[in-house]
């Protein structure tokens, strides 16, 4: 009957711990679509992938409400004055959609740009840029934006000024747009990271000393402030170690 127990123990520990991690891990990016929100002018949509490389947004309807009725974001950690290199693939099944990146502490714009996607193709970012503030978050505006949210949208009339025609040349075309936005390869890093890496490796030291330069310029790679997975773990060790409590305060009885 011990046995029994205490085999019962493990097994609960074991799923528990699973779980746990399975619902710890899940989330890279975030997401916000209107329609979902209670905004009747947003996207409506929802985040079909989600991965440390990218995403894939699934949206019945592009909205109306300007790009940011639709949003995929992530925290990062950008200083003022130090240059980065952000690159991703961006694609549209569907339809011509613009899409506008924003790396930025609430309206504080440390990067922005528009990115035009032509329905069934891809569109490849690689931009180097120097921050112009620290900023906290990378959001990707993915809803239906038609120029026209100047003194509704705060950033409106920053985000337009990046556009080369201006405010008059975003537009998406029909808020009824249904669509599947991609993002691939996305990696967002201090700059130079991977050039110093490369010639690390290229210098003839051994195998180790590489090793460790690698590891070194890895730690350049921009922190999402995601604590999740130690919270996991700890929240895991607690749970197993209730349990087991359990199991031997039954036998004891």
């Amino acid at each position: 009957m011990k046995t029994l127990k205490r085999l019962a123990a493990v097994v609960a520990t074991v799923v528990l711990t699973v779980g746990m991690s399975a619902s710890c891990f899940a989330a890279t990016w975030d997401s916000y679509f209107g329609i979902q929100g209670g905004w009747y002018e947003g996207a409506d949509g929802e985040l079909t992938s989600n991965t440390a490389d990218g995403w894939t947004a699934d949206m019945a309807s592009i909205g109306w409400g300007g790009c940011w009725g639709g949003q995929v974001m992530q925290s990062v950690d950008i200083k003022k004055g130090e240059e980065y290199t952000l690159k991703c693939t961006l694609s549209s099944s569907n339809c011509d959609k613009w899409v506008f990146i924003k790396i930025a502490k609430d309206d504080n714009f440390a990067y922005g740009q528009w990115v035009q996607i032509k329905k069934g193709q891809s569109v490849t970012v690689d931009e180097t840029f120097t921050a112009e503030n620290d900023a906290d978050q990378i959001t990707f505006g993915i809803g239906g934006d038609f120029g026209d949210r100047t003194g509704i949208d705060a950033d409106a009339e920053a985000r337009y000024a990046l556009a080369s025609g201006g405010a008059s040349s975003i537009n998406d075309g029909d808020p009824t747009y249904a669509t599947v936005i991609t993002c691939e390869g996305f990696s967002l890093e201090a700059a130079g990271a991977e050039t110093e890496a490369a010639e690390t490796n290229a210098s003839g030291e051994t195998a180790a000393s590489s090793s460790t330069s690698t590891t070194s310029s890895t730690t350049s790679t921009v922190a999402t402030g995601d604590f999740t997975p130690i919270a996991c773990g700890v929240a895991a060790v607690v749970a197993a170690a209730t349990i087991v409590v359990f199991a031997r305060k039954k036998d004891a009885e």
